[in-house]
């Protein structure tokens, strides 16, 4: 069950000018009784939130700052100066690299401020610096960042500041970036050939339909010969696009600028999961996917010293975005009240039936973290072996269908230019 509280802060809104410069903070906290609450109050740092947050009594779990008229603004050119996932990366490795060398950690950040190989980051780096010398910890000066550096993340770097462990979890870190980043690059490799020759397929029907078929298009009016329904419905495609090749670039772009916005609504994203998991080929893609994410998650939050409770409310809000939303739910509830994950998985049927029963003897044996992360790797690499299997039918699948449809338009204008000649002879 969750709720709603508003702390006094939140009320800074009816307080005149100050509130221009105040910004306003959304929050997500647990009760003593295991319920999560949200609301909204003004505070001039992250910090401060939190800090009100426990004189409540709460337990924080998140704060964002709520978006405003200055961040609609610069939403047009976001995607142009955010910071690569591999900066990220590379910035992950090296602090822990510095932190390791006895290098203080404003001074660690100050280094990297100025450090190339982190690319778009470096600005982020310094507002971080910034914050940590005005007082707050390193979780909280990048919270303010939730779209470089995620909940789990955040999360993560405050377990290190609390165990003194900083460096260590900062190398642990980077090792499951770069692990994840060469799984995104193999999976990238795969699709491409087939992506490549979708592309080039598309391009010579689109050269054929406004450069070549309208040629012959002439020739066979013009002597009112009979024509296939094919080469019909083809030629009048061709004079569609010819004609109205302005609207109809339009009309692509407004569709694909609205689907780039659509894409990163969360709710979408869960739609398109759900009907892309009931497609035969790509519903254990997704399946695999899903086991390997929640698993390796699951494995570096609780070797961190993270309880199960706590790992599982970031892994809720990660997981929410595939498949079923109420699911992971009532396994976090089903856990936080005294339930077994395994069980509590089985019943909500989120994972694979045999990953369940390996998570089940991770917990008899004391050893969840460790299986998790065998898990992961298990699924990941039958995700890979299915993916190449897929990959190796689409390529050839797709130039024989395109093979065909040329090869079909081509054999049907020759016998419509067969019966000109006949007409002619």
């Amino acid at each position: 069950m969750s709720g709603r509280h508003h702390l006094p802060g939140g009320s800074a809104s009816r307080r005149g000018v100050a509130v221009n410069t105040v910004p306003n903070f959304r929050y997500r906290a647990l009760t003593q009784a295991g319920e999560i609450v949200s609301g909204s109050i003004s505070a001039p740092s992250a910090g401060e939130v939190v800090r009100q947050v426990e004189y409540l009594g709460l337990v924080p779990i998140d704060t964002v700052i709520e978006a405003g008229r200055a961040t609609a603004s610069r939403l047009s050119l976001a995607f142009l100066t955010k910071p690569r996932a591999e900066d990220v990366t590379i910035f992950t490795r090296d602090l822990a690299l510095l932190l390791k060398a006895g290098a203080r950690l404003d001074a660690a950040l100050e280094l990297l401020a100025s450090d190339k190989d982190i690319g778009r980051l470096r600005p982020i780096v310094a507002k971080t610096r910034s914050s940590i010398l005005s007082g707050e910890s390193f979780a909280e000066a990048i919270s303010h960042h939730p779209a470089v550096f995620p909940a789990i993340y955040v999360a993560l770097v405050r377990v290190g500041e609390a165990s003194g462990t900083l460096d260590h979890i900062l190398e642990v870190l980077a090792h499951e970036r770069e692990r994840a980043e060469a799984l995104r690059r193999k999976l990238a490799e795969a699709t491409r050939y087939p992506a490549f020759v979708f592309f080039a397929a598309s391009c010579v029907l689109t050269f054929f339909l406004l450069f070549v078929l309208p040629q012959f298009g002439a020739v066979l009016r013009g002597f009112q010969a009979k024509l296939d329904p094919i080469v019909v419905f083809f030629l009048g495609l061709s004079d569609l696009v010819r004609n109205h090749g302005d609207l109809i670039a339009a009309i692509s772009a407004i569709v694909l600028a609205t689907g780039w916005i659509l894409a990163r609504r969360a709710d979408v994203q869960r739609a398109v999961f759900n009907t892309m998991a009931r497609l035969p080929l790509l519903k254990s893609l997704l399946m695999f996917h899903t086991t390997g994410l929640f698993c390796r998650n699951l494995g570096l939050l609780l070797s961190s010293g993270m309880t199960m409770s706590a790992a599982l409310r970031i892994l809720v809000d990660m997981m929410n975005r595939r498949g079923r939303p109420e699911a992971w739910i009532r396994v976090a509830d089903r856990v936080r009240h005294g339930g077994k994950l395994s069980d509590a998985l089985a019943d909500a049927g989120a994972l694979p039936a045999t990953a369940v029963r390996m998570l089940r003897l991770g917990e008899e044996t004391g050893q969840l973290a460790t299986l998790s992360s065998r898990i992961a790797e298990f699924y990941e690499a039958k995700l890979q072996r299915s993916l190449d299997r897929i990959v190796g039918i689409a390529g050839p699948a797709a130039i024989i269908g395109i093979s065909i449809i040329v090869g079909g338009l081509i054999l049907s204008v020759m016998t419509s230019l067969l019966s000109v000649s006949q007409i002619v002879g």
